[in-house]
């Protein structure tokens, strides 16, 4: 869903008011799904198609071409690119496992994220239940200890680039 007329105003110029680098708080995820999906698709999808890990930074298809400067100059214009280059970044690192054993049930993670749990205290929480969500996942279509271990660190980041401060 894109964000238009009076309300798109209004965010746009809250971001650029926020200043040059200064964190807005943005959900990262819906950043993206607003001012990049239309271009580039699904970030964990475009970051896995384009983009690869070279000595621990992300490179494009030019490596010549500096990312984060080539970010910086195209579009986001600094509001963000520094948080929204970390969140490549761990997709980058992170196998779709989400995408594939997951969101036939659960949509995307962010999305799920948003609707489902909670971050209280640094625990994600069931918007439901209040359980903790290890807890849960402990008892969760017969998850293994290590695959636990994976959701939760995976589900954990998501939840820290949708509920910023």
């Amino acid at each position: 869903m894109r964000v238009s007329g009076v309300i798109g105003i209004a965010l746009v110029t809250s971001l650029l008011i926020a200043g040059k680098g200064w964190a807005s708080g943005i959900d990262l995820h819906w950043l993206w799904d607003n001012q990049c999906a239309d271009c580039h698709g699904h970030s964990g999808d475009f970051v896995r198609e384009f983009l690869k890990v070279n000595n621990g930074q992300l490179e494009g298809s030019h490596r010549t071409r500096n990312l984060d400067a080539f970010m910086r100059n195209h579009y986001a214009s600094n509001i963000e690119v520094d948080a929204i280059y970390q969140m490549l970044l761990a997709q980058a690192l992170t196998r779709p496992r989400f995408k594939q054993e997951c969101s036939h049930c659960h949509d995307g993670a962010a999305s799920f994220i948003r609707h489902s749990l909670v971050l209280q205290d640094d625990v994600l929480l069931s918007r439901q239940s209040g359980q903790p969500v290890r807890e849960y996942l402990l008892q969760h279509r017969q998850l293994g200890a290590n695959d636990v271990d994976f959701y939760m660190g995976l589900l954990n980041r998501v939840a820290r680039e949708v509920y910023r401060p």
